[in-house]
C-alpha cells in the first residue's frame, strides 16, 4: 500500500505533499494508501481530514490488529 508520511512537515508543506499525493492516488486506480499524520500536537492530522473532506475522498483511521484504531494514521479508500 502506497503511503505518506507527514511526520515533521508544516501544514502548508503537508497540503502541497498531500495534494501531489492525492494526485498520484487517483491516477493509479489503488483501491488504498496511507497518510501517516502522527498524533502530536494534532494540526497536521486536523488540516490532513479537512483537506479530504473539501476534496470529496473516502477515508478511515486505520484498524489495529486488536480492533483500536489508530488515529495518527489515516486509510484512504479508493472508489
Amino acid at each position: 500500500m502506497k503511503s505518506l508520511d507527514l511526520h515533521g512537515y508544516t501544514i502548508e508543506d503537508a497540503e502541497v505533499a498531500i495534494d501531489q499525493f492525492l494526485h498520484e492516488f487517483s491516477q493509479s486506480g489503488a483501491r488504498r494508501a496511507k497518510i501517516i499524520t502522527g498524533k502530536g500536537s494534532g494540526k497536521i492530522q486536523s488540516a490532513t481530514i479537512q483537506y479530504l473532506k473539501r476534496a470529496g475522498y473516502h477515508w478511515q483511521h486505520e484498524k489495529l490488529s486488536n480492533g483500536k484504531l489508530n488515529t495518527g494514521v489515516i486509510i484512504l479508500l479508493g472508489d
